[in-house]
């Protein structure tokens, strides 16, 4: 028997596969990226943790955006992603020995698949372990938070472009003195 039909896969999603003998992750996945492909040994992780991150702050600034920026359709999409943020991102990180710490974030709805990817590798590293849950709120883990100036960026564009929105508005209606 060949040491390929020896392997039994434990878990198969979009977080990756866990195998008896390896796992096979994708390090700096996001929200729209799926990250690479890493295909280690089981020896070679040293522990996961499975996070909820969520910002409440940031979430409801996108909410409010979203709400003032509806006009030109634009806001479902701070909405959405608003919406992502108060509802909590699933993360999944992954320590290997080597000291390298790889994280692996999806949409909230992905929670479960999320939870039992953790399982599944937690179960094989440390049989004897429970899965490390954590549940972070107004922090962003992994990523940067929306401060400083992406923050002003971000708030003045939603004004530049409910202004123009507006201003466009009353053009349409003809009450436009121009």
């Amino acid at each position: 028997m060949s040491e390929t039909e020896a392997e039994t896969t434990y878990v198969d999603n979009i977080f990756g596969r866990v195998t008896d003998q390896r796992v096979i992750y994708h390090p700096n996945r996001g929200w729209l990226t799926e990250g690479d492909e890493e295909d280690a040994p089981l020896s070679h992780i040293a522990s996961v943790e499975f996070v909820t991150s969520r910002s409440l702050s940031n979430g409801i600034l996108l909410i409010v955006i979203g709400v003032l920026t509806m006009i030109v359709l634009i806001g479902v999409i701070f909405i959405l992603f608003g919406y992502c943020l108060l509802k909590g991102t699933p993360t999944i990180i992954v320590n290997t020995t080597d000291g390298k710490r790889e994280i692996m974030k999806s949409w909230p709805w992905h929670r479960e698949k999320a939870y039992e990817f953790a399982k599944a590798l937690q179960g094989r590293i440390g049989p004897d372990q429970e899965v490390r849950l954590q549940y972070v709120s107004s922090v962003s883990v992994g990523t940067h938070s929306l401060s400083g100036p992406v923050l002003f960026v971000i708030v003045t564009s939603a004004f530049v472009i409910v202004f123009c929105a507006i201003v466009w508005l009353v053009m349409l209606l003809g009450l436009s003195p121009f």
